[in-house]
């Protein structure tokens, strides 16, 4: 069980905000391509972050 209400919700809306913004912007300037591109690392970042830190959010965690 993951415990939501330790999750930082405002923080995870501001990052995707960011993204779209910036990826956005890069679209825009430059190639498509790399607007796509980025925004897709970007959300492949935060996943894997999401995923390392789980452990610091899961209620049933042995070391909480």
């Amino acid at each position: 069980m993951i415990n939501t209400k330790d999750l930082p919700i405002k923080d995870i809306l501001i990052s995707g905000v960011i993204i779209f913004v910036v990826s956005t912007l890069i679209t825009n300037i430059f190639n498509p391509l790399w607007g796509v591109t980025y925004a897709f690392g970007n959300i492949l970042t935060l996943t894997f972050l999401g995923w390392l830190y789980k452990d610091s959010w899961d209620l049933n965690n042995k070391n909480n």
